[in-house]
């Protein structure tokens, strides 16, 4: 069975402004359609370049997830990913036990160490730094979350005999999702992540990626490499099911059964069974309620069946 997670409307990247109601009323209709997790995304303060421009309005992650949780009683709810050197290493684990034992043991922790450099300057964080810091604050969270007191020792941290709690409910920990496709960052979920979560990538690319993935997986002699769960964009050309134009298609997008087809391709060629749906190109809250109902209505069956 294929499992689907979904990415709620924390950001302004879909087309319209992210509100309160649009991030609460997508959450609960997608515990209502039978989605297995919810995921938001990640930035403190962005630049004016393009690619910047639909994280100007972005609600904080970790909040988010704490007031979705008492909305909602089964799904996960999860990041996607946080950029784990933009805060506090020690005050984020106690931020995830809280929101894990809070949610009944739900959280899920997709982290990735960023791309927005301008963004680092201004939370006065060393670009250059990012990946060292990632490595280091995952350890930091391992340490944290075990019983009992707390030492550590690291290049940019180091304590002994602290005690930080909660612990989360889910032990030893919530599961680690470690985004991104780099070398840096198939090593880093070779080493910490129980899932590795690559952006949308063309199938040959991912397959070669999984390749390098568990090569790296038997050199540290890590018995199996962490199963893939792929971002996957849909864009239905027309809700109405009309096909996605002449040219290329890109992968996704189109009309519910090109998108089946496309899912069950990653499925047989891949292996994978987990895929985080991103509605793209909605321009509405509604279009984003109407493409939830037909994903599920019209695309998960093909898919499943």
């Amino acid at each position: 069975m294929v499992q689907y997670s979904f990415r709620l409307p924390n950001a302004d990247y879909l087309g319209f402004p992210a509100t309160t109601e649009a991030i609460v009323e997508t959450a609960v209709k997608a515990e209502e359609l039978g989605f297995d997790a919810l995921f938001v995304n990640d930035h403190v303060i962005v630049d004016d370049s393009a690619r910047s421009e639909s994280w100007r309005n972005v609600y904080d992650p970790l909040m988010v997830l704490s007031y979705v949780a008492g909305r909602t009683s089964r799904v996960m709810l999860g990041t996607s990913v946080l950029i784990m050197p933009y805060r506090n290493p020690v005050v984020t684990a106690k931020m995830i036990a809280t929101l894990d034992q809070m949610s009944g043991g739900r959280a899920i922790l997709g982290v990735g160490s960023g791309w927005n450099e301008a963004e680092y300057k201004a939370l006065g964080v060393p670009f250059r730094q990012r990946g060292a810091r990632t490595d280091e604050y995952l350890r930091i969270w391992q340490a944290c979350w075990e019983e009992g007191a707390t030492t550590f020792q690291g290049r940019f941290f180091s304590f002994e005999n602290m005690y930080v709690y909660p612990k989360p409910l889910q032990q030893p920990h919530p599961p680690v999702w470690i985004g991104g496709s780099s070398g840096a960052s198939l090593r880093r979920a070779a080493r910490f992540g129980q899932v590795w979560q690559p952006t949308p990538t063309p199938l040959d690319t991912l397959l070669s990626n999984q390749n390098y993935l568990r090569d790296y997986c038997a050199e540290i002699e890590r018995e199996e490499a962490p199963p893939t769960r792929m971002s996957f964009r849909v864009n239905f050309s027309k809700i109405t099911g009309s096909s996605s134009g002449s040219g290329e298609r890109p992968t996704g997008q189109g009309t519910p059964e090109q998108v089946a087809s496309d899912i069950t391709r990653y499925r047989q060629e891949a292996g994978l069974e987990q895929f985080q749906v991103n509605f793209n190109g909605c321009g509405s809250l509604q279009q984003l309620l109407d493409s939830m109902d037909v994903l599920v209505e019209e695309v998960m069956p093909r898919v499943d069946g």
